[in-house]
């Protein structure tokens, strides 16, 4: 039987339209308007204030929106519409108290609004420091056997990338299964000619690549992200580089390669270019026997010996740090180190976690399913957790993945918010949007049939998602450096500490640097010479106070309106003190960077680590951190690190139908999106630009 594609211009287009839009608008109704209203004598200013305040938002230009729609307001009392676009801007200027405020404003005349209640109870959590209940409950399950086309059977292990998607490996279908963020499958590997997968047992995700230890091959496979084979390490044999059995692989920050080697009894690391550089066997009582399970946290080396029923930890020489035990272990299997936590599988008696914080063991107890039903793990082999905080259970026997969900995501509604529409080639419209999770997080991975786009309440059936990799090609860096004259004594360390990171800038990257003395000032608008930055550092007259707080918002104002990765980086001493922030309090520099995912790095040239929690309150919710730049290495992965600090906007693009001729009529936009089966949603609008 042929398929017939629709005829978009037929009378079956506007039925199956309108049929869309009124449940839409049954799921979504607003009681309250926020449509575009009418305008009597007088209040012909506040339409044009509101014009300018969306093009001025739609610029990403958010200071100056906000007083246009603060102007608009003020002559129109009850312009809702405008009033929820203040907020809008509010909240992406990082002023969460006053966006609180207009959208409580806009509650008290609307109390049964969907889209403002969901705004407000999710701006009241991040205000709160987002989601802290870690409660997890049972999401779904993925069973091998009833996938057809994507069979697994006897999973062994699970890895994430950056998008969301993730991949399991199949022991003894010899394959692995490649899963979208929802949990789809996508993609079925068994390897290529030359090297096709046997038995393997470990999967890692590191730099767009997947390795692979082959428990049968006694090699670790690398693939591409879309499955073909890139090369191998090792091969069969005990020297240096061999393997007999590797059962386990993980990487370190730097990008150091670990592989147990349980044959062997040993554990080999491999740099970063694939090459041996030592083994660790372990001495006396911790010598191992067989190790199946390796994770690295905190420069600490995790090692399970299943014949030992024991977990050594190793620091980087491989010296025996402490021994971990429990009477009730009978068959230790996997290690892995998630949200401060130590999770151990034990394939007979099930998963055990340790919390580095409080120092216990606990064994995890069965679980309720959807149904209520009581489910058994029966033969756990591994645990890892994806970037929304999910937990995923291997389970080797039932040939199945549990998954599980932080409870308050899984029952309230998803933080969608539309950043900016883009006109500038009308009638092609792009719309730039962000999805969070109650807890803050970005959600990754979601797909374009997810998403839905109204235009004046009708759908639009075609539009195009942008590639990420092309909105993540370049690289954008703020530096702010303390004015001070112990900075510039501490010059060799910046000089040596910076200098990892300036020799692995491209051209398409940028850094602009900024001098907080005690008045800010932008010092160098782009550069990607470190030279030009120690010269500005050391050519600039110390000061004794430093303001950090404006020099910060006039660096996050500029790094918002830019896409790509974009980090903020202050360059401190020892001087810099909280009186730096009296002009803009850390909270709201915190509050800015947060709504534009932007995270903040402390550089130091002062070795005193007492200091690193005067910043903490800064890089702990932003996700960056506190550096000192000693020479020890980490500040020499700064590049690949910042790369890593992904965009993950949803630019969504479809061309309208509007009439161009209709100039400076209003549009309203309304975006859906369903995730997981969870949704969120969220309303804009542009008006019809002139032509150009």
């Amino acid at each position: 039987m042929d398929y017939v594609p629709l005829n978009w211009g037929t009378e079956g287009e506007f039925f199956l339209r309108k049929f869309v839009s009124i449940i839409f608008l049954l799921v979504c109704t607003q009681i309250f308007p926020l449509d575009f209203p009418n305008f009597s004598l007088g209040e012909e200013n506040a339409k044009e204030e509101f014009k300018r305040g969306l093009t001025y938002k739609n610029l990403r230009e958010y200071s100056a929106a906000k007083e246009r729609f603060q102007k608009a307001v003020n002559l129109k009392k009850d312009f809702h519409l405008a009033r929820l676009e203040l907020a809008n801007n509010y909240y992406l200027l990082g002023e969460w108290e006053e966006a609180l405020d207009e959208l409580e404003i806009l509650a008290s005349k609307a109390k049964n609004d969907l889209l403002i209640s969901n705004k407000i109870e999710t701006l009241r959590l991040a205000i709160a420091g987002g989601v802290t209940e870690k409660e997890k409950v049972f999401f779904k399950t993925i069973e091998g056997d009833s996938i057809r086309g994507y069979r697994f059977r006897n999973p062994v292990d699970i890895t994430f990338d950056e998008d969301g998607n993730f991949y399991v490996a199949g022991f003894d279908t010899s394959n692995v299964i490649k899963f979208n963020a929802a949990g789809n499958p996508i993609a079925n590997w068994r390897g290529g000619i030359t090297r096709k997968l046997d038995r393997p047992v470990s999967i890692v995700y590191q730099n767009q690549k997947i390795y692979i230890a082959d428990f049968a091959r006694d090699e670790v496979l690398v693939f591409d992200l879309s499955g073909s084979f890139l090369f191998s390490i090792g091969s069969p044999g005990k020297g240096q580089g061999q393997f007999r059995g590797p059962s386990s692989i993980c990487f370190d920050k730097l990008g150091n390669l670990y592989v147990a080697d349980s044959g062997n009894g040993r554990i080999q690391k491999f740099n970063s270019k694939q090459q041996f550089v030592m083994e660790i066997t372990g001495l006396g009582n911790s010598k191992l026997v067989n190790p199946s399970g390796i994770t690295i946290d905190n420069q600490k080396l995790y090692v399970v010996d299943k014949d030992k029923l024991q977990v050594f930890v190793f620091d980087n020489d491989g010296n025996t740090l402490e021994t971990i035990s429990k009477p009730e272990w009978k068959k230790p299997r996997n290690i892995r180190v998630l949200d401060n936590q130590i999770f151990l599988t034990d394939e007979l008696t099930g998963i055990w976690t340790y919390s580095l914080f409080n120092g216990e063991w606990n064994q995890l107890p069965k679980f309720r399913d959807k149904k209520g039903v009581y489910r058994v793990l029966f033969r756990p082999f591994a645990t890892n957790m994806d970037a929304t905080g999910s937990l995923y259970f291997v389970d080797f026997g039932k040939h199945r993945i549990d998954i599980f969900s932080q409870k308050n995501n899984l029952l309230s509604n998803l933080d969608l918010k539309i950043e900016s529409i883009d006109t500038s080639d009308f009638p092609n419209i792009h719309i730039y949007t962000r999805v969070k999770n109650r807890g803050g997080k970005e959600i990754v991975g979601i797909d374009r049939l997810s998403f839905r786009i109204f235009e004046n309440d009708n759908m639009t059936p075609l539009f195009s998602l942008a590639n990420k990799n092309k909105l993540n090609d370049k690289l954008q860096i703020a530096m702010v450096f303390e004015n001070s004259e112990s900075l510039k004594k501490g010059k060799l360390n910046l000089e040596d500490g910076l200098f990892p990171l300036f020799r692995s800038l491209h051209d398409t990257d940028k850094v602009t640097l900024y001098r907080a003395g005690k008045d800010s000032q932008l010092i160098l608008p782009e550069t990607v010479s470190l030279r030009d930055i120690l010269a500005k550092i050391r050519d600039s007259q110390a000061e004794e106070k430093f303001n950090f707080g404006k020099a910060s918002i006039t660096a996050i104002k500029k790094l918002s309106m830019e896409t790509g990765p974009k980090i903020l980086v202050y360059l401190v001493s020892k001087e810099a003190k909280e009186d730096s922030f009296l002009q803009y309090q850390k909270s709201r520099i915190v509050s800015y960077a947060k709504a534009h995912s932007i995270p903040i790095y402390v550089l130091t040239t002062n070795p005193n680590p007492n200091l690193e929690e005067s910043w903490s309150d800064i890089t702990g919710p932003t996700n960056g951190k506190y550096i000192v730049l000693d020479g020890e290495g980490e500040e020499r992965e700064l590049y690949k690190e910042f790369k890593s600090q992904l965009d993950y906007r949803y630019i969504l693009s479809y061309k309208t139908d509007t009439n161009p001729e209709l100039i400076n009529r209003y549009i309203k936009i309304g975006i859906g999106v369903d995730h997981r089966g969870v949704k969120g949603r969220d309303e804009g609008g542009y008006f019809v630009p002139e032509p150009r």
